[in-house]
């Protein structure tokens, strides 16, 4: 049986007030299937949020999945608010428009007045494309060529750094640094005695070190290459009732080479933390009664938790909100919301899919390959404030046996 398709896209989110919402996108686009017949139950929503069009399709999951269910002939229409929610390349709409016609399904499009079952309709379609795709070029080349002026005149881009605005305190950096002997104890220091960081939150390593390089006070040591991506048992599973996430590490212990503990270090910079790292022994009887209230046949259908993408969603605009700000700068950024847009991803390439859920075997299975069996079932695992664990986060709590 074929299914109406609605689809919803937008790049950047950083006010829903301005622009078209979730909301307003699929309350359109329901409005304009149920002229049809096809509002209701049948209507499956597909959407890449956060994701240019320009993007080639491996970037766009919920396109690629739309692509897919056309070319196995699942689609009986296509409907979404406007051209640019489809595509901002004419040649990727050229591709999606023969499928479609290939398959005998039309495209229905809110604000364009679009409705390609018609030569009218198609022929709009075609000339809309392409106004779209050049008005993207004009506005990338007005944004390359207002960096390189930028540039001409000696403007530095980015954001300004610690210490360039009013109240940052660079001298109060440096003087803990020295007092303390490390970046560490710099850390500690600069909690216990308030100084405010940009963000209002407590100072970590990692920005205390970069004031410390730029200012000139130590070296800049850096090893060539990525790190490699140990294979914990656990590895991105456990968050600290700080809301870090715990960093795995392998310790030799007398004859036990496999002994491994997992570490907050948040810790280890602000005072009244509390416990600051968890063997993973003390963990596994939890996880693996945990593991064990799975409760599925071989193929699981994973279903769109639009709760969840709509939390992300707005956090990851008060993160675009304070970088467009200049209040966090672009590391800053990169690093709050690159796991953001990763489980986003994750959300859409999982949606509506068929996933096999192998079993585990505690005693021969690579810690690597326990991890991403977990990681299937488990967003994260939350710890109390004595790191032992309270609650697996589902992603989907049906599969969990009560």
């Amino acid at each position: 049986m074929k299914t109406p398709v609605a689809y919803l896209r937008k790049s950047r989110v950083i006010d829903e007030r301005v622009g078209v919402s979730w909301e307003v996108q699929e309350g359109k686009v329901r409005e304009l299937a149920a002229q049809f017949g096809d509002n209701g139950g049948r209507l499956l929503i597909l959407s890449d949020w956060n994701i240019s069009g320009r993007k080639g399709t491996a970037a766009r999951p919920g396109y690629r999945r739309l692509v897919e269910m056309i070319a196995a002939d699942e689609v009986e229409a296509i409907y979404s608010y406007n051209l640019a929610r489809l595509s901002r390349s004419v040649q990727d709409l050229r591709g999606l428009m023969k499928l479609a016609d290939e398959h005998g399904v039309p495209v229905r499009l809110v604000a364009d007045r679009v409705d390609t079952s018609t030569a009218t309709g198609r022929m709009l379609l075609t000339i809309l494309a392409a106004v779209d795709e050049m008005t993207a070029d004009l506005a990338s080349e007005h944004a390359r060529d207002a960096v390189a002026a930028r540039r001409a005149r000696g403007d530095r881009i980015g954001h300004p750094f610690y210490g360039e605005k009013p109240g940052e305190d660079v001298e109060a950096v440096v003087a803990a640094y020295r007092e303390a002997g490390s970046v560490m104890g710099a850390c500690r220091l600069l909690n216990g005695r308030a100084v405010p960081t940009r963000m209002g939150g407590p100072w970590a390593t990692v920005s205390v070190r970069e004031i410390l390089i730029r200012q000139g006070a130590m070296p800049h040591v850096s090893r060539p290459g990525a790190k490699a991506r140990a294979p914990f048992v656990l590895y991105g599973l456990l968050r600290c009732h700080c809301g870090r996430v715990l960093t795995g590490s392998r310790y030799k212990n007398g004859s036990n080479l496999a002994y491994c503990a997992y570490k907050c270090h948040t810790a280890r910079t602000v005072p009244g933390h509390g416990v600051g790292s968890v063997p993973e022994k003390h963990l596994l009887e939890w996880v693996k009664s945990e593991a064990a209230r799975l409760q599925v046949p071989s193929l699981v259908e994973v279903a769109v938790d639009e709760s969840r993408r709509n939390v992300l969603g707005a956090r990851r605009d008060r993160f675009v909100e304070l970088f467009a700000s200049d209040r966090i700068d672009a590391t800053t950024f990169d690093a709050k919301v690159s796991p953001i847009d990763a489980e986003l991803t994750r959300l859409d390439l999982g949606a509506g899919r068929l996933i096999d859920v192998p079993q585990i075997d505690w005693d021969l299975d690579e810690p690597g390959d326990i991890n991403a069996v977990l990681r299937a079932m488990w967003e994260w695992v939350e710890l109390d404030e004595h790191l032992r664990p309270i609650e697996a986060h589902w992603f989907d709590r049906r599969l969990r046996a009560d």
